[in-house]
């Protein structure tokens, strides 16, 4: 039986505060970058809708660096030296994300630096806003509750980059609300980076974020680069690329959905949806992996195409037709096609593996993920080593755990295990628990000693058959003696577990690492985060 290509990764983020995760380790670097670019040299010649790959990543790695200078610089002083030769990329959602996620950008800076190389984290605005809110935790260190603090209005479910404000008071006073809320002992941390959000002159809640997070990056001497995809997907490189898919779509559903069955099976996962549902058919119309919608009409669709003759016509799963391009004669005006539909208000961009077998494809010379990046990468390093017949750069993991009390709690689980044995010691073995109560010098120390040498001789007793049952009556009756003396002690071991089970609950409310990164102290955070990275 032969070996799946793709293999089960176990990834999980570390649990302990203060601890990283980054494979392959950080002295592993040096070797992943040589077997990046040497994989890279190998498909130089691979084409992509009539330019060789080689060609495709000098001019698209240039107007990223562009793109990202003239981005970045539009929001803070940006002295950036560009490093043609060396790209490396990360990229997330524009939210208010915990500090996890944070120490990818950290780690894409050291990186960078250790390697002179270009960074920039790329602002994923074409995924979905979701909740306006973050969960904060509230009322004491004792008795803690969790609740959502909203930022906004919920509106319509639209891709972040069509997000606008929309409630200016609500917005505003966001970070007063949350500090004035939040547990006392998370010190008042929001209201600086809450100042530098209001002070960003985008109506977009996910660029207000982004720009302000990347601000205290950048007063703290990391000075990654920042762009947001939707600009990516205006270039020319990406309309190539599209245009590539679109003509091969057929092939590409088809190895799509066999390495999604392989990923499933080798992950033992059930769900139609995980990582990502299946590309369709539906009358004739092929799914490619790209979204599609309107500035009109800004709901995110799956993109599909038929092809009749020379032309491919673009819908959505609706039905809905945007638009016609010939793809079938000159590549260049195929491209300007694509172009003009971007130019009426038709938006084109890739879905979760579209996205990154890009950006490791085209962009970039390493890709820095997290973790739920780098378990379903796996799926996009097989189908682009099956569609493009040429393998994907490899990636960094990383990730980290910060927690924000973790000062200020102690896990009460190990005194919880301990309440529960002695209340299972005293329900079967009585003279456990007594041996340990006469250690800690008991009332009934004397009579309890006697109890637990009159069990010590009737143990040792030879009983016949037939004399069984009495003999355990009389065990039995040792054991309530022993009971009844440690009665005081069983009603205050089950007051304990009830307060200690108490304890845990808040522990684990608490304890979580999916605080948002804005309830910390920045200079504090940033310094645990970058202290990560020189771990070896």
């Amino acid at each position: 039986m032969s070996e799946p290509r793709i293999q089960y990764r176990k990834l999980r983020a570390p649990q302990q505060h203060d601890s990283v995760l980054m494979d392959p380790p950080l002295s592993d670097s040096q070797r992943l970058l040589e077997n990046n670019l040497s994989l890279i040299q190998q498909s130089d010649n691979l084409q992509i809708f009539g330019m060789t790959l080689a060609e495709l990543r000098v001019t698209g790695r240039k107007a990223l660096q562009t793109a990202a200078l003239k981005y970045t610089g539009g929001y803070t002083n940006c002295n950036n030296k560009i490093n043609g030769e060396r790209i490396f990329l990360s990229g997330h959602q524009p939210k208010l994300f915990h500090p996890g996620v944070w120490f990818k950008n950290i780690l894409l800076a050291e990186l960078a630096k250790k390697h002179s190389a270009t960074a920039i984290n790329l602002i994923i605005d074409n995924d979905l806003c979701g909740q306006h809110s973050i969960k904060v935790p509230q009322g004491t260190i004792e008795t803690p509750i969790v609740c959502p603090v909203f930022f906004d209005r919920n509106g319509d479910s639209v891709p972040f980059e069509e997000a606008v404000i929309q409630d200016q008071s609500l917005f505003e006073s966001f970070g007063q609300r949350v500090a004035n809320s939040v547990i006392p002992e998370a010190g008042d941390n929001i209201r600086q980076f809450w100042e530098l959000v209001n002070r960003s002159q985008s109506n977009n809640p996910g660029l207000k974020f982004s720009q302000a997070r990347h601000q205290w990056e950048r007063e703290y001497g990391i000075e990654n680069l920042e762009l947001p995809l939707s600009t990516v997907c205006s270039s020319r490189e990406f309309y190539r690329f599209c245009c590539h898919l679109l003509q091969n779509a057929e092939n590409l559903q088809t190895i799509y959905n066999a390495s999604l069955i392989e990923y499933r099976k080798v992950h033992k996962i059930r769900s139609t949806s995980h990582p990502v549902p299946a590309l369709e058919c539906i009358n004739n119309a092929v799914e490619v992996p790209l979204w599609i919608w309107s500035k009109r009409s800004p709901s995110r669709k799956r993109l599909f195409c038929i092809t009749s003759g020379d032309e491919t016509t673009l819908l959505d799963e609706s039905g809905l037709t945007y638009g016609t391009i010939n793809l079938a004669s000159d590549k260049e005006s195929a491209i300007n096609q694509l172009a003009l539909l971007a130019q009426s208000g038709i938006k084109i961009r890739p879905r979760a593996l579209t996205t990154t077998m890009y950006c490791r494809l085209v962009l970039s010379d390493l890709f820095v993920h997290g973790i739920g990046g780098g378990k379903y990468d796996q799926l996009t390093d097989e189908i682009t080593k099956q569609f493009f017949k040429s393998p994907l750069p490899h990636f960094q993991i990383a990730t980290a755990t910060v927690k924000l009390f973790a000062d200020q709690l102690a896990n009460p689980m190990d005194a919880l295990q301990t309440i529960e044995k002695d209340l299972r010691d005293l329900q079967f073995s009585p003279d456990k628990f007594a041996r340990k109560a006469i250690n800690n010098v008991h009332s009934n120390s004397l009579a309890l000693e006697k109890l637990i040498d009159k069990k010590l001789k009737h143990v040792q007793q030879e009983v016949a058959p037939a004399d069984r049952s009495g003999w355990h009556t009389t065990l039995q009756g040792i054991h309530q003696q022993l009971r009844t003396l440690l009665a005081k002690d069983e009603e205050e071991l089950k007051a304990t577990k009830e307060m200690t089970q108490d304890r845990l609950k808040s522990f684990e409310l608490l304890d979580s690492r999916e605080y948002s990164l804005i309830l910390f102290n920045g200079k504090t955070l940033l310094d645990l985060l970058v202290s990560g990275t020189k771990t070896p």
